[in-house]
This record gives structure tokens, sequence and C-alpha cells, in this order.
């Protein structure tokens, strides 16, 4: 795992709605050999932002873990540690896809 795009993601900061960065960000790690490495520091940006979607960009991360998988574990480890939108619609679209574990 890359620590530099690690830390990038970490230290994302909206300010400036600048979420077109963050985008970039997503694209790193979700054409590296184990995006499911960054699943831990996604699920923190989405505890960071609890009430947003990261102006749409924070959909590229739910679609590209849903395309890579095995990030339900985390998913729930998150949304029992910090509640937040992004976790909430993850979870309402595994029941919707018949998920029921």
């Amino acid at each position: 795992m890359d620590p530099v795009l690690v830390g990038k993601i970490l230290n994302f900061d909206s300010d400036n709605e600048e979420w077109i960065e963050l985008e970039t960000l997503f694209e790193e790690v979700f054409t590296c050999s184990k995006p499911e490495d960054f699943y831990p520091v996604i699920f923190g940006l989405f505890e960071k932002f609890p009430n947003e979607d990261g102006a749409g960009v924070f959909w590229s991360a739910l679609h590209g873990m849903e395309m890579v998988g095995n990030y339900e574990t985390e998913l729930l480890r998150s949304f029992r540690r910090f509640p937040n939108e992004m976790s909430r619609i993850m979870l309402i679209r595994m029941r919707n896809s018949g998920l029921t574990n």
C-alpha cells in the first residue's frame, strides 16, 4: 500500500469544495494491485464527512469497492463505529441485492 496515497486521502480537506482531487486519488486506488487495502482509509473518509457524498465523488469509491468486492467486513466495522450516509447507502444496496447476512 502506497503510504503517500494513504496520507493524501487521510488528509483530504474539502475546505475549497474541490472534490475532484479526491476523484483522482480514488482512480489511483482502484487501479493499484490491491485496492482492498485502502478500504479502511476510504471508510475513514466517509466517517470524516458523515453527511456528504463528496459532490458525487464518494460514489466512485462505492462503485469501486462493489466491483472489487470483499468490503463487507470493513463496511460493518465502520458503520458500527460511526454511522454515516455513504455506509448506510452501501448497506441498503447490499440488502436490496438480496444479501441477508
